[in-house]
């Protein structure tokens, strides 16, 4: 099962900008005045709709008569909000959560029959390629949408430029190699690794994006882990990769105070060379270059903690719900139309500044950045087949947050490393049993 999952992702995900099997055209509900004076309410997690939505969102009030009453919550808030409004029966109409194939669903909304309301067979529904359409599916139902990029996710963005004149001639395939280049940068005074933790959920990426090296080091790990017969506590690629994390934290290497540090200024501060590198999506890259107008030329390459050699995919993301208990169950469904109109989606990936491009079956203009493509270019077909960890394993992100705070906690000093792995075993085994998991009994 692990193999063929790997293997739909490869095809499904590592051929970037390769024809889509399908295009798929999806026209909107037509306005017969059903929805005038009508409110939609959608609750979602900050960064998850950003501003890439508005356009969107403000073309829907007037098409139809209505208004859109958008909550973004923060993140480390957003789960404990959402479960409170479902167990309440006092959800928006709409919700988000972050999906995945193994579980999410059932996971973060409980009783997807009950709370959701079933699209299965709507009109949009090819809209989202078959590895994408897994994660929004639950008991053969289809529940979700999920309009995500296609970009390489969550690599190191550096400044290539920078590099170049500090006379760093390769990029690091080792943690021996990332070692020796963060000394150099930091006695030029510029932090080498720029690390966001005050924004809750950034700090974790480089632990769980390098899922293929935990699997290649125990072989059937993610297949242990999903029957509950291997544990986070005491693997040891795990602590390795922990243990590197507090020493590069150690060293100086992510700033004086990172912990304390948000996202806020990433682009201005690669801009000014006082950061080098740091842990994003490929297409942060264009983003740098339009939030500054630099000239400096950037790059990509793989995490190396732990000796990473993977590129590991992911068919999962921020993915949207009706709720089952709305009062307009049809202004919910002309919305999830509206979104996937060739002209939405094209408006949703031109206001997107961080993305160059939407995984969807349907010809829109995408955006794809040279430098995406000749890093592609450079990883292995055999090295794109695993899932990052976080969505390859049971119940995992769900406690994202509550593993970043953590990360942060054993880098303070206050718990040692496998600790760290131990709370994660304990709160997959929680929702494990909430959701009577037969291989946690």
């Amino acid at each position: 099962m692990k193999k063929l999952f790997a293997l739909i992702l490869c095809a499904a995900l590592c051929l970037m900008g390769t024809a889509m099997a399908e295009n798929v055209v999806v026209e909107m509900v037509p306005n017969e005045g059903q929805f005038e004076g009508q409110e939609l309410s959608i609750l979602v997690s900050e960064d998850w709709m950003g501003d890439r939505y508005d356009q969107t969102i403000e073309r829907f009030e007037e098409t139809y008569g209505v208004t859109v009453d958008l909550q973004t919550m923060p993140a480390d808030q957003y789960l404990n909000v959402l479960t409170s409004n479902l167990e309440n029966g006092t959800c928006p109409d709409v919700f988000w959560i972050q999906s995945n194939p193994v579980g999410a669903i059932e996971s973060n909304i409980g009783d997807p029959e009950n709370r959701c309301i079933d699209f299965t067979g709507a009109d949009w529904e090819n809209v989202m390629p078959e590895s994408r359409k897994s994660a929004c599916v639950s008991g053969g139902k289809l529940y979700g949408l999920q309009l995500w990029h296609n970009s390489p996710e969550y690599v190191m963005v550096y400044n290539k430029s920078l590099f170049d004149e500090l006379g760093i001639e390769k990029v690091p395939t080792t943690y021996a190699e990332l070692k020796d280049v963060c000394a150099t940068i930091a006695e030029a005074g510029i932090t080498p690794w720029f690390m966001a933790g005050a924004d809750g959920w950034r700090h974790q990426l480089p632990f769980f994006q390098i899922g293929g090296v935990y699997e290649e080091a125990t072989p059937g790990l993610y297949d242990a882990l999903n029957n509950n017969t291997a544990t986070f506590a005491g693997n040891e690629k795990m602590l390795e990769v922990l243990e590197q994390f507090k020493e590069l934290s150690d060293l100086g290497y992510f700033g004086e105070d990172w912990i304390g540090t948000d996202s806020t200024n990433q682009s201005n501060e690669f801009a000014d060379r006082t950061i080098a590198f740091t842990v994003e999506n490929s297409s942060t890259i264009k983003q740098i270059k339009d939030d500054t107008g630099t000239e400096d030329e950037f790059g990509l390459f793989l995490c190396p903690l732990g000796d990473n050699t993977w590129f590991t995919t992911s068919p999962a993301g921020p993915t949207m719900f009706g709720y089952k208990g709305t009062e307009h169950e049809d202004l919910v469904r002309a919305w999830f139309q509206f979104v996937c109109t060739p002209e939405s989606l094209q408006e949703i990936l031109d206001n997107s500044p961080k993305y160059t491009n939407l995984h969807v079956n349907v010809d829109i203009e995408q955006h794809w950045l040279p430098e995406e493509e000749a890093f592609m270019e450079t990883i292995p077909a055999e090295k794109l087949e695993c899932c990052v960890l976080q969505n390859g394993t049971k119940y995992t992100n769900d406690y994202w947050m509550n593993f970043g705070q953590d990360l942060i906690e054993y880098v303070q000093g206050g718990i040692d490393a496998n600790e760290v792995l131990s709370r994660m075993d304990g709160y997959r085994a929680e929702a494990a049993k909430t959701v009577g998991d037969p291989a946690w009994n």
